[in-house]
C-alpha cells in the first residue's frame, strides 16, 4: 500500500513537467516591445509572454528573425507565434482577445525639414523609408505598394531594419521614416542620434498589436486563451504596469 501511495505522489509531482511545452516566438527587433535576445531587458512583450506561460509550466523562447520570414514560418507551424503583429500583418492567425499595445504609425524627419504628414497626397513630396513586410494600415497600404523606388525606399534584410532606416534618414538618403512612436525614439536613442530628428505627423488610424499564434497548430487556441487570461491577471495585480515602467511605457487601457 505504501508503495502505491509513493507512486501516486510521484505521478502528481512529475505530471506538470510532462505537460510543459516549449513555445517558440519570432519577430524582428522592435524595441521596446521585443529587443535583443538574451538582453537584461529583452522587451516588454517578451517579459509578459514569459511571465504568463511560466505560470503554466511552459518555456518561452524568443528568437530574432526577418519579419516576413517569421510570418511565413509561423503560418507553416514551424514557429508557434509572432510577436508584435497587427491583424493586418497576418489576418488568418489566431489572435488572443487581449492585445499588448495600441499603436499608430507616425512619421519622422530631420530637424531641418519643414515637411509634415497631411494625408497620403503629402507623401509625394518626400522619399519615404518603410520596412518590407510591414503592413502600415489601410490609409498607406496602396500608396506604398504602388509607389516605385523613386518614392519609397523599402528596407529589406535580416536584422535591425529600423536602425538602417534611421541612418539613411540621418544621411539624407531618405526624407521621412515611418514607424510607431515608441519604437522609433527607442532605437534613435540607442543609436545616439535622437536629437537629430523630430515628429512629423501621424496616421489617424490606431491598431492593436498582439502576440499572434500559428493557424497550423492545434495548440494555438489554447495558448491564445492562456495569454489573454494572463494579461488580465497581470493588469489586475499591477504587475503589468511594473513591467511596462521598465521600458518607459504606460498601460494603454
Amino acid at each position: 500500500m505504501r508503495h502505491i501511495l509513493i507512486l501516486i505522489c510521484l505521478f502528481f509531482v512529475v505530471m506538470p513537467r510532462a505537460y510543459a511545452e516549449h513555445i517558440l516566438i519570432a519577430a524582428d527587433r522592435w524595441c521596446p516591445f521585443n529587443c535583443e535576445v538574451g538582453a537584461e531587458l529583452p522587451g516588454f512583450m517578451v517579459e509578459v509572454a514569459q511571465r504568463v506561460f511560466s505560470d503554466h509550466g511552459h518555456d518561452v523562447e524568443y528568437i530574432e528573425m526577418n519579419w516576413s520570414r517569421a510570418i511565413q514560418e509561423t503560418r507553416k507551424g514551424n514557429i508557434n507565434a509572432i510577436m508584435g503583429g497587427f491583424k493586418s500583418d497576418a489576418p488568418h492567425f489566431i489572435y488572443p482577445q487581449e492585445e499588448l499595445a495600441v499603436l499608430a504609425n507616425s512619421f519622422f524627419v530631420r530637424k531641418d525639414s519643414d515637411w509634415t504628414y497631411e494625408g497620403v497626397e503629402s507623401l509625394k513630396y518626400v522619399q519615404l523609408g518603410a520596412i518590407l513586410g510591414y503592413d502600415y494600415g489601410d490609409e498607406l497600404r496602396s500608396y506604398i505598394q504602388e509607389s516605385g523606388a523613386e518614392r519609397v525606399t523599402m528596407l529589406n534584410g535580416n536584422y535591425h531594419l529600423l536602425s538602417q532606416g534611421i541612418k539613411l534618414l540621418d544621411r539624407h538618403r531618405i526624407d521621412a521614416m515611418i514607424e510607431t512612436d515608441p519604437v522609433f525614439w527607442y532605437t534613435a536613442n540607442q543609436l545616439g542620434v535622437a536629437d537629430q530628428f523630430k515628429f512629423a505627423g501621424t496616421v489617424v488610424q490606431r491598431e492593436k498589436a498582439y502576440i499572434a499564434f500559428s493557424p497550423a497548430l492545434k495548440s494555438s487556441t489554447v495558448y491564445a486563451d492562456l495569454l489573454s487570461d494572463g494579461i488580465k491577471k497581470l493588469r489586475a495585480s499591477g504587475e503589468l504596469s511594473t513591467i511596462l515602467a521598465k521600458y518607459g511605457l504606460k498601460d494603454w487601457k
